[in-house]
């Protein structure tokens, strides 16, 4: 996290400095069809345009070029700690390929490149032209259930997005501590390289496994991670230390899926 952190302030203070421009949809080809722009409801503060904009989407070839066209950014934002209205996800035949999210009171948008000013009018200027689309939320009984009902909406041209949760791949996660040896408090200062030998130590014991892992916090003397993986490796898994009590016990994902329509969906 803390690199993240690093970078982001790296690359706001580059493009202050150096003066470059960030065109945020360069790489899209919108005319090869396909494709669409859809914004979603985020946490925040009241704002007008949200209200009266509300969700919204476009898969008009014309709209989605005066996107990229318009959305250039250059001025760095201020990384204010404000929560986002927005959600802002570029699509290709339902999947979502890469997401920004935006702040119109702190007129903020956060990429991948970092933190850029907004100017609100960026979207108040398709007000009228944009399209209004169906959100679906499920949950299902089994993984089974859960996956077939995915890979059936993918072939429907009706579906705007769908999510790829983690359980498209993996059945559950546990959680589990890695412990400096002998209690030195090393952890801190070699987290990077830490988590580089946990991932081999368990590639290495469990090759015929795969999983993902994620951080979950540390201290100086124990570095704690998630594990997704299906249960087949968590009922052999002794690596690392797994607590006794919630946190180190399997836990089977939540099989829930909110997808975005053009239509009332069918299914």
């Amino acid at each position: 996290m803390r690199l993240i952190i690093l970078n982001i302030v790296f690359v706001a203070f580059a493009f202050c400095a150096f003066g470059g421009k960030h065109q945020l949809l360069k790489e899209y080809h919108f005319e090869e069809g396909g494709y669409s722009i859809i914004g979603t409801f985020s946490e925040s503060d009241e704002n007008s345009l949200s209200d009266s904009l509300g969700e919204f989407f476009t898969d008009d070839i014309a709209l989605l070029n005066e996107f990229k066209k318009d959305w250039i950014f250059q001025k760095p934002g201020n990384m204010y700690a404000c929560g986002y209205h927005y959600r802002v996800f570029i699509c290709k035949n339902g999947l979502a390929l890469e997401s920004f999210s935006i702040n119109l009171n702190c007129e903020e948008i956060v990429t991948d490149e970092g933190y850029f000013h907004f100017n609100p009018e960026l979207l108040r200027q398709f007000y009228g032209k944009l399209k209004k689309m169906y959100r679906k939320s499920m949950k299902f009984e089994s993984l089974t259930e859960a996956r077939n009902y995915r890979t059936k909406i993918l072939s429907d041209s009706s579906l705007i997005m769908t999510p790829t949760p983690t359980w498209t791949k993996f059945e559950g996660e546990f959680d589990f501590t890695f412990k400096c040896p002998d209690g030195t408090k090393t952890c801190l200062h070699k987290e990077e390289k830490i988590k580089k030998k946990i991932k081999k130590e368990i590639k290495q014991n469990y090759p015929e496994e795969d999983f993902t892992l994620m951080d979950r916090g540390g201290s100086l003397t124990e570095i704690f991670q998630t594990i997704s993986c299906n249960k087949t490796l968590s009922d052999k898994f002794n690596l690392y230390y797994r607590d006794p009590g919630y946190f180190g016990e399997w836990k089977p994902l939540k099989l829930e899926l909110t997808t975005y329509w053009k239509a009332y969906p069918k299914y």
